[in-house]
């Protein structure tokens, strides 16, 4: 059975259905990566005149931020094609829709959605990075074209952001149901 076409812990999907030319509507990483998550919020500071420390005061919170690590083992020809369809599909993620035979032009990339370990459902982000190494002292497979090759170990690097429209968080953003867990299914985190 293909890695690569197995439910697995962590996937990324495109509900907007743009990237599926790409050959695939969900990435399926093979192996769990590593997921980082970075929460931060701002303070402003106010200083007063003859005082001995600063006052703080709340900003906003600022969009939870993903570094992911997902190591990927290529072992036959066919789980090759699957990890330039997942390069393909990120790389697309990356890109808005252009030019003037695209009936779309101007489309922004699309918003996808993370899904990891049942910590995080239905999470809202944008794809901000992407490194794929291709390492000199590694073995590659050769596919059938005679040409490309792919890495048989290797590891995709990704920066994810997350994002909500104004209108979403307006109506359905409220510190009760985000603290009670009602909010998870809708991607709030």
């Amino acid at each position: 059975m293909n890695l690569y076409e197995r439910m697995q812990p962590v996937y990324i999907t495109d509900p907007s259905g743009r990237l599926g030319a790409s050959g695939l509507g969900t990435i399926q990483f093979p192996y769990t990566p590593t997921l980082s998550v970075i929460t931060q919020t701002g303070y402003s500071s106010y200083d007063l005149t003859h005082s001995n420390f600063q006052q703080r005061a709340f900003e906003m919170a600022s969009n939870t931020e993903f570094n992911m690590a997902a190591p990927i083992i290529v072992r036959s020809e066919e789980e090759a094609q699957s990890v330039l369809q997942m390069g393909q599909f990120i790389r697309g993620a990356l890109k808005m829709n252009f030019g003037w035979r695209d009936e779309d032009a101007g489309l922004p990339p699309p918003v996808l959605r993370l899904f990891a370990h049942g910590i995080y459902e239905n999470v809202p982000i944008l794809v901000r990075d992407f490194t794929w190494n291709l390492d000199q002292d590694i073995d590659y497979i050769k596919l059938a074209d005679g040409k490309t090759r792919v890495p048989v170990q290797q590891t995709f690097v990704l920066s994810l952001t997350t994002t909500y429209s104004p209108k979403n968080v307006r109506d359905n953003f409220t510190m009760n149901d985000f603290l009670s867990g009602k909010l998870k299914s809708k991607g709030y985190i």
